[in-house]
């Protein structure tokens, strides 16, 4: 049997983190939480689990994820958010590949969690990610923003496995917009780092049309007003990506009395 490291990051997840170390801990042979600076009771619930705990300072996704990964002392590592529980069927999957992996990587399903849901709903799109895997194939990228995998083998084999992680992603409708905020800062900075140079055309629609992309394409209409909230926030997050880009560029030309750039530090 192989030895697993489960990994996360944190920042104030408290609340969150316990019920995701509770599905972990028992396939871990090792988990590692790497915080940037939380002031709530983080550290005390990692270490209840056994956690190694590990302060390491906020730069970007991509790195932080980097960062933990070489944190963890066995080849097999898994990597899960605080917010994100594995379910019963997925924990005897991760224990099978544990007794024999047969690949290099697996795919997780990650399906959001809404009150009143006791699992995502498989018709719904989900996501797939490389989360468990063999760091001899591959490894985290480190790209600013960015938390995928790069191959350092060729032809790697990987499977998608049938259980879900239950993500448990909203925190009130407050947390879930200044969330959105966060991250399209972040979009921002990763555009400027990448060179990026989006037209200002791509404003016009954004929201609309990624709202009928997630309601009805990507099926989010099957959790009724919980899907409509969601589709929403997916497609104003959207137009804040670009419109956020359109203000620095323009206040980077021509400037505008009490505003340097556009708020945003970008030196971060």
């Amino acid at each position: 049997m192989i030895a697993l490291s489960v990994y996360f990051v944190t920042l104030n997840e408290e609340k969150r983190l316990s019920l995701a170390l509770e599905k972990a801990a028992p396939l871990a042979d090792e988990i590692v939480v790497v915080d940037s600076g939380s002031v709530d009771g983080t550290e005390s619930v990692a270490k209840k689990y056994g956690a190694t705990f590990i302060f390491h300072p906020w730069k970007s996704i991509g790195h932080q994820v980097s960062f933990a990964e070489k944190c963890c002392s066995n080849r097999w590592v898994l990597r899960l958010d605080a917010d994100e529980v594995l379910s019963d069927e997925l924990v005897e999957e991760i224990r099978r590949v544990k007794e024999e992996p047969r690949y290099d990587g697996y795919k997780l399903r990650i399906g959001d969690m809404f009150p009143g849901r006791s699992a995502p709903l498989r018709l719904v799109r989900h996501s797939r990610w490389i989360r468990l895997y063999n760091r001899d194939a591959m490894e985290m990228s480190g790209r600013f923003g960015h938390d995928d995998v790069v191959f350092k083998v060729k032809n790697p084999r990987i499977k998608t496995l049938n259980g879900f992680v239950h993500h448990f992603s909203y925190f009130g409708l407050n947390n879930l917009f200044q969330k959105r905020l966060r991250a399209s800062d972040m979009q921002l900075k990763r555009a400027i780092e990448e060179g990026k140079n989006y037209s200002p055309w791509r404003m016009i629609g954004a929201s609309f049309f990624n709202f009928l992309k997630v309601f009805f394409i990507d099926r989010f209409f099957l959790y009724g007003f919980w899907g409509y909230i969601h589709a929403v926030s997916v497609g104003h997050h959207r137009f804040l990506k670009f419109a956020k880009f359109y203000e620095h560029v323009s206040l980077s030309k021509h400037g505008y009395p009490g505003l340097e750039d556009n708020g945003t530090d970008l030196k971060e």
